[in-house]
């Protein structure tokens, strides 16, 4: 058995385009042989169940970066979460420095309210002026989904300590200004979390044990004999990339993933997941 596990945000689709058509027909190719795929995404589920009802595809999925898993007929499980107090600790810490945030929540994405942030959204529009057409449109997208599928309030931790049974999945937050970005590393270093690059200008902080690679680790010890492959883009892949037995990279992936990488498929806007598995698997 073959298990195919996919990066969404950079990998299997470009923010803001369409998603190659091959894609879904090597998804859809690979298990009618009896061979599985796995999503192993930062999102959270129901945007990857969103995306999926679209393709009219199902498959396993790992959310949250390893936060929680979603298992074909099976219900969503959540494993490595962070407490409420741990968000308040990191809130507290980013409200202090003025960074933008948000809160992935098994209820949805929690932001302050918009207006909030308007200095840090033009810093970032300006910041991905250099990308052209693309920074632009990763900022159009970003400041509707802000806008209109966030849930809005003006204090998140009171928010949540009304509501206690709320789960936190994850906390992301955008600095346009690169240099900050190891600045608010060290800040965040006593909360003893993790924290990496996902995306452009975006920073995670999620549970220690919520990684990719542990969350593929378990996935993987009910098929002891099958051969897996990972592929990935970014910093938060190499989790992923280390523990499978073939890592691969699209060709827009960052220099560390593709070091990291036995094999290098095209770029995701020319679907790299889906040539890669036609030519390489089926």
């Amino acid at each position: 058995m073959n298990i195919v596990f996919s990066d969404i945000d950079g990998t299997f689709q470009e923010l803001g385009k369409e998603i190659p058509p091959i894609n879904r027909e090597a998804i859809q190719a690979l298990q009618a042989k009896g061979d599985h795929f796995v999503f192993v995404t930062g999102r959270g589920y129901d945007l990857v169940k969103q995306m999926n009802d679209e393709l009219l595809i199902d498959c396993d999925v790992i959310f949250g970066n390893g936060a929680g898993i979603k298992k074909i007929g099976e219900a969503e499980r959540y494993t490595s979460t962070l407490t409420h107090q741990e968000t308040t600790e990191v809130i507290n810490i980013l409200e202090e420095q003025e960074i933008l945030h948000f809160i992935h929540t098994n209820h949805g994405v929690v932001i302050r309210p918009t207006k909030e942030y308007t200095k840090q959204l033009s810093a970032l529009r300006e910041s991905l002026e250099k990308l052209g057409e693309q920074g632009k449109r990763i900022m159009d997208y970003k400041e509707q989904y802000f806008e209109n599928d966030c849930v809005h309030t003006e204090d998140i931790a009171k928010y949540l300590s009304e509501r206690p049974e709320t789960i936190v999945v994850k906390i992301e937050l955008m600095e346009a200004d690169d240099a900050r970005h190891e600045a608010i590393r060290s800040s965040l270093q006593e909360t003893e979390l993790l924290v990496f690059h996902s995306f452009i200008k975006t920073l995670e902080i999620v549970h220690p044990d919520s990684t990719k690679g542990s969350a593929i680790t378990n996935y993987l010890s009910d098929y002891p004999l099958a051969t897996s492959y990972g592929i990935g883009d970014g910093e938060n892949d190499l989790a992923m990339l280390a523990v499978v037995d073939v890592p691969v990279a699209v060709e827009n992936a960052t220099t560390n993933v593709k070091e990291s990488s036995h094999v290098i498929a095209p770029s995701c806007s020319e679907g790299g997941v889906g040539r890669f598995i036609f030519e390489h698997i089926l």
